[in-house]
């Protein structure tokens, strides 16, 4: 399903089986940085979820960053998604915000998440990657 998420949407870096590796076993060894959801219909997975937690000093609060987001296309528009973020605010993550990120073409995913409350912010997001070894 991460391949069919960055097949639809593709991001700046190349996914490869490596970072899907390291990600996995990241967040299993470390569940205070995030976790994965993953989304099943009659024992079928339909769909997965990457959660990020940071600490923000702006918001004076934990910010539950919602990294990745993907339901299979046939099983869209049932409400999964919404299921999510319904569960998200009432779970006890004590976030005091939720965010994500969208590609500017991505105009579908656009108009749900701002029907869903969530706005632009005031920044812009940039990013330095930093070479070093992976291990």
């Amino acid at each position: 399903m991460m391949y069919g998420l960055y097949r639809e949407d593709p991001a700046t870096k190349k996914i490869t089986d490596r970072n899907i590796s390291r990600t996995v076993r990241e967040l299993r060894s470390n569940p205070a940085k995030g976790n994965i959801l993953v989304f099943e219909q009659e024992r079928a997975l339909i769909g997965y979820a990457i959660l990020i937690f940071y600490w923000s000093n702006e918001y004076g609060g934990d910010i539950l960053h919602v990294d990745e987001l993907y339901v299979k296309p046939e099983h869209r528009g049932r409400g999964i998604a919404t299921c999510l973020f319904k569960q998200l605010l009432k779970a006890k993550y004590g976030a005091v915000a939720l965010q994500l990120e969208v590609t500017p073409r991505n105009t579908r995913a656009m108009r749900y998440y701002c029907k869903k409350g969530f706005r632009k912010s005031r920044n812009d997001h940039l990013i330095l990657t930093v070479a070093r070894k992976v291990r």
